[in-house]
């Protein structure tokens, strides 16, 4: 069965996953292309194969490099090709929640052609030649997130996170590691379901950590300049400002930026393969 990688561009894998046929089930992708460099593409995963049945990997080794997964490539230019694809439930609930269109790039300016062109590249490279066929969607909607957010170096912001209680319960934060830079996320499903997800933060970078609103709940993290291309942040009127950090309220989770002082805009490339595979 094919397995599915969800790599950030700091080389850090928060989705490490067998995929097995649903009906409803689908990949989603960032709206413009991503780079890796040589050095975190040459990066090793480790995973434990699934009873045999993961034939996307050696058996005979529990680790291989990012760049010999579907996920990163070098390009024609010697730059590493990163797409960056996580599940999703493409449901009549989603179908409610976005504006999707089929095959062709709605708006180019926000669709990247590169970035359509390397997703439905790894989506081949994972599932092999049929996929080429499969048809893109491309998903919109609009979202308004007043949940607080914090900025700042990864070290600080989990720092200043763990001396506020209150701040942890309206990020949706159960924990923070006690050992190296992460937290576990309290979850829940759009159908109610309870779940917790660990995050890794990279040492040294400038992040922001922010309660995700939509189809899941749960605290989340993006690097601050990644966030910034899907996301606005608006000044809090009681924002405060301790070690280098900014409390702010979000705009839109995971969505591409709109007008100032609007609601963002939610924008997706997504491909449903045949027969219920993913």
């Amino acid at each position: 069965a094919p397995r599915v990688l969800t790599v950030l561009p700091s080389g850090v894998v928060e989705t490490n996953a067998i995929l097995e046929p649903q009906k409803e089930d689908a990949l989603m992708a960032m709206t413009y292309p991503q780079s890796i460099s040589d050095e975190l593409a040459e990066s090793l995963v480790s995973y434990e194969p699934d009873e045999g049945k993961d034939d996307s990997i050696p058996t005979d080794n529990s680790t291989r490099s990012l760049r010999s997964t579907p996920f990163v490539w070098r390009r024609d230019d010697g730059s590493n090709a990163l797409v960056q694809t996580w599940p999703t439930n493409l449901n009549d609930n989603f179908r409610k929640t976005f504006e999707i269109s089929e095959g062709t790039i709605p708006d180019t300016e926000i669709f990247k052609p590169q970035a359509v062109s390397e997703f439905q590249e790894s989506m081949v490279r994972l599932f092999g030649p049929g996929a080429a066929t499969c048809p893109i969607l491309f998903c919109h909607k609009k979202t308004l997130n007043t949940s607080p957010a914090v900025v700042g170096v990864s070290e600080d912001v989990l720092a200043h996170i763990r001396k506020h209680p209150e701040l942890m319960r309206e990020l949706a934060i159960l924990s923070i590691d006690s050992e190296g830079l992460g937290f576990v996320a309290d979850g829940t499903s759009d159908d109610g379901k309870r779940f917790e997800k660990h995050f890794t933060l990279t040492a040294g970078e400038r992040c922001v950590v922010y309660k995700k609103a939509g189809w899941d709940t749960m605290g989340c993290t993006k690097l601050l300049h990644q966030f910034l291309r899907d996301a606005e942040l608006h000044q809090h009127p009681t924002t405060t400002h301790a070690a280098g950090i900014d409390e702010k309220a979000v705009v839109s989770v995971e969505e591409e930026k709109d007008a100032p002082d609007s609601p963002a805009q939610s924008l997706e490339i997504m491909v449903r393969l045949p027969n219920g595979r993913r």
